[in-house]
């Protein structure tokens, strides 16, 4: 008998890990980092957008982190995460 050609497929149990990320998780480190970038450059250096782009980028983060915060008191289940239902084992 010819030996197959098909692969030997061995099936290893694997632990399924759930990650539950919210826009808060996301947009605090965010917000302090455009603040720490802020603080690194604290004025306009001739010839460069850099300072108004971190400027841009921490205006931004912070606009953002407020109408998340306005949605979660408007309706606190809407933006939270989705338990997702773990496929079967087979």
């Amino acid at each position: 008998m010819p030996p197959s050609d098909a692969p030997n497929v061995v099936m290893v149990p694997v632990k399924r890990y759930d990650i539950n990320l919210t826009l808060h998780d996301i947009l605090t480190p965010l917000m302090q980092m455009s603040a720490n970038l802020t603080q690194a450059v604290p004025a306009p250096v001739p010839g460069s957008d850099i300072h108004q782009h971190v400027q841009q980028l921490s205006d931004l983060a912070r606009q953002l982190h407020d109408v998340v915060n306005r949605i979660n008191d408007a309706d606190p289940k809407l933006l939270a995460p989705t338990p997702q239902t773990p496929p079967p084992n087979t």
